[in-house]
């Protein structure tokens, strides 16, 4: 049996290959009989050697090849020639593989149809795994919870997809917490806050501080030590969008005359959260404020219009939100 499982959602593509593990492994001991190919460096020839192997103790072959189908031209032009030319014929030796043998194509850079994808077509289960839209995330994580027997309010839902955007990898770990800190009982908005806001608002504070402060590169690198540390692009653009929100709202009621703690109450922030929220707020004008504000949503259009990837339009960005104050500093 064939499988290609390809797309930017690995963990959606993870799922469905560790059920299909599952599946297998009726008799435990599918491990004996796997094996796991770097589809960026084997042959075709290695491939079919692999699946021809009889099974070891189990009653299925599981062959994994990674990465091929990028190799192959799995991008959004349907690249011919070289690479892609010399897997076709894995289309037709597929069709006389051994019935025991389990052959999946896995690669999480390849994105939209290639010759070799095409040329699979109606052998196996074709299968590309595309992001989850943003607008689909609170119904995923109301889903994954019931599934989990997590009791998970509708607003604390909406709270969590706010904080952590699309990364099911990263909704799926603060899922799993939440039911552990929750004991059982239901999970409402003052959780998420608690068990998710807290821990993670603290990264974005030093990048804020550099761009506030004016320093570009050290912004930048502390962005990409975030983008390694966290949860990708997405959940940082959220960060550094949630954190000028707070910054707005603070500087506006400053202006009017209202006290930190006022600030804190109005959201629900506390210790050195709302410290370091209020040191930021007196160094942020409203003026550059709402430029801030454009520039993000200029970011965010030209990452949904395939202008720029999510890294580097969140690096571009950085930079243009730090600029200005390095400006004013050197003049």
């Amino acid at each position: 049996m064939l499988y290609v499982f390809f797309g930017k959602d690995a963990f959606s593509l993870r799922e469905r290959l560790n059920e299909l593990r599952a599946a297998l492994d009726a008799d435990g001991m599918l491990s004996s009989s796997t094996s796991v190919l770097d589809g960026r460096r084997a042959t075709l020839a290695e491939v079919t050697a692999a699946c021809d192997t009889v099974p070891f103790m189990s009653a299925h072959r599981l062959v994994i090849v990674e990465g091929v189908l990028s190799r192959a031209g799995g991008g959004r032009g349907r690249k011919r020639g070289g690479e892609a030319e010399a897997w076709l014929p894995l289309a037709a030796y597929v069709e006389g593989m051994p019935p025991s043998t389990h052959l999946v194509l896995v690669d999480t850079e390849s994105e939209g149809e290639s010759a070799l994808v095409e040329a699979l077509k109606g052998k196996g289960e074709v299968r590309e795994f595309r992001p989850l839209p943003q607008r689909a995330v609170n119904d995923w994580i109301r889903a994954r919870a019931a599934s989990a027997g997590l009791q998970l309010s509708a607003d604390a839902a909406r709270l969590l997809a706010d904080f952590v955007g699309n990364d099911l990898w990263a909704l799926s770990g603060e899922l799993e917490k939440l039911s552990v800190y929750a004991g059982g009982r239901a999970v409402g908005e003052d959780d998420v806050r608690a068990l998710v806001a807290a821990v993670r608002e603290s990264s974005v504070f030093p990048l804020v501080d550099a761009i506030v402060e004016g320093r570009p590169a050290a912004a930048i690198k502390l962005l990409r030590q975030m983008l390694r540390r966290e949860s990708g692009p997405q959940y940082v653009l959220a960060m550094i969008q949630r954190q000028l929100r707070h910054l707005a709202v603070a500087r506006e009621m400053l202006d009017a005359g209202e006290s930190g703690r006022s600030v804190g109450q109005a959201l629900r922030l506390h210790d050195f959260a709302l410290d370091k929220l209020l040191d930021q707020a007196g160094r942020y004008s409203q003026s550059r404020l709402r430029t801030a504000f454009q520039r993000l949503l200029e970011a965010d259009l030209q990452v949904k219009r395939g202008v720029y990837d999510g890294e580097l339009a969140l690096v571009l960005l950085v930079h243009d939100l730090a600029e200005p104050a390095r400006r004013a500093g050197a003049a």
